[in-house]
């Protein structure tokens, strides 16, 4: 079955990704400002662990016996840490042949430890240079990718469990003190790896809300960031076919071809016709961010989210994020908001205004965050209903006659006819 002109409109619409600027900007805020804060942390972390595991090093050094010691493979590490740091003072981004490329050069000083140390456990040797391979990971983490380097500390703490077992004849309680060696090759770097996925999760949430809530500031029917770029495109198309028929590229009656892309072109304008009436700032805002899209739905046909005040709007936004970012139980359904607003019947007492209701499922009314009250209320008044599976919260949306909407036909809560 062939796909409409109007299907394509409609998936158009719906598949909407952000675009590639507000992604770039994202990107540089986390490097640029906590980002790189927190890799340079990390790495001083890593560092004072790698002095450590080099003067445990150096006291040892008595009790190995004639040869080279553990020294070769320090000296390997000393060069595969040495690789990486010129790279990346040569050029900013490292590629990622090179990261794996160091990743696999820590198998060196890790074989050359364990080689060294063999057998020596009940002297209470252990290795050093391979421990510090995972202190060495930790920046990695926080600069590359944490599941990788997580992975890599892993493989090293696995090998130094293994060799401790092996010696536990010999070695006796000396075999915990290499067990605890092992962990502490991948223990900094969970850590690490912790801390990176809470910090990144906080900007993305942080930096995701300060773009959206530039929506609060728009007229009560205004295009977001997803109808400005559909409108340009479909600008840019109806210009070109335009353009091939006024000179003569394209023959007149139409060829089917032809036809098809104005057909299409008409029912995307119409798509977006229809929807600017209703598509409000509360639409934009839980379409254009990557976490209210997911769990949050709006359900107002008549656009009333656009009489609020940007005070009332801005403690609406806010209050559907910390909603969202509260985490339903386990043997809970999974967590969605619902936004309904409607109309007040012209027989109401009071009809400037209109009836906001958030339905929450999956998450109980006594695991919200007081501040998350606090927002509501500055929308209006406002009801708790407890329910089955989440609560529904009912708020009475007062509307100024007199509050300036970006709107010359609103002069009540309701929008005259013929808008």
């Amino acid at each position: 079955m062939s796909e409409t002109p109007q299907d394509r409109a409609t998936s158009s619409v719906r598949s909407f990704s952000r675009p590639g600027r507000t992604a770039r900007a994202a990107r540089d805020v986390r490097e640029s400002h906590g980002g790189r804060r927190l890799a340079t942390g990390v790495t001083v972390a890593a560092a004072i662990l790698v002095l450590a595991h080099l003067a445990h090093t150096v006291a040892l050094g008595p009790y190995y016996p004639p040869g080279p010691g553990p020294w070769p493979a320090w000296i390997a590490l000393a060069l595969v840490v040495g690789i990486g740091v010129v790279a990346r003072l040569a050029g900013r981004i490292l590629p990622d042949w090179l990261y794996v490329l160091l990743l696999i050069g820590l198998l060196a000083p890790l074989s050359l430890d364990v080689f060294a140390t063999a057998g020596l456990l009940h002297h209470g040797v252990t290795p050093t240079a391979a421990a510090a391979a995972g202190a060495v990971l930790m920046p990695v983490a926080a600069v590359w990718g944490t599941r990788i380097s997580l992975a890599s500390a892993t493989v090293i703490a696995v090998v130094l469990a293994a060799e401790a077992v092996l010696q536990v004849v010999s070695a006796g309680a000396f075999t915990v003190v290499g067990v605890a060696v092992a962990a502490s090759a991948v223990f900094p770097v969970l850590l690490v790896t912790l801390a990176i996925s809470g910090f990144r999760r906080l900007v993305g949430l942080e930096l995701d809300l300060s773009l959206v809530q530039s929506t609060i500031g728009t007229p009560r029917s205004a295009v977001g960031m997803r109808a400005s770029e559909e409108l340009a495109q479909l600008d840019f198309d109806a210009e070109t076919l335009l353009d091939d028929v006024g000179s003569g590229r394209i023959a007149i009656p139409l060829p089917p071809d032809a036809a098809e892309r104005a057909g299409s072109l008409a029912a995307r304008l119409r798509v977006r016709l229809i929807e600017g009436r209703t598509d409000t700032w509360l639409r934009h805002a839980v379409t254009e961010s990557a976490y209210l899209s997911e769990r949050v739905t709006v359900d107002d046909p008549t656009g009333c989210a656009g009489l609020l005040s940007q005070g009332r709007r801005d403690g609406l936004l806010l209050a559907l994020w910390l909603l969202v970012a509260e985490r339903s139980k386990r043997s809970a359904p999974p967590m969605a908001v619902l936004v309904r607003c409607r109309e007040r019947s012209d027989d109401a007492p009071d009809a400037t205004g209109f009836d906001l209701s958030i339905q929450v499922s999956g998450v109980t009314r006594r695991r919200v965050d007081p501040a998350t009250w606090d927002a509501i209320g500055r929308v209006g008044i406002h009801d708790v209903v407890t329910e089955a599976e989440g609560f529904r919260v009912d708020i009475d949306c007062r509307v100024d006659p007199n509050v300036n909407t970006g709107s010359p036909s609103v002069r009540t809560g309701r929008q005259i006819e013929g808008n």
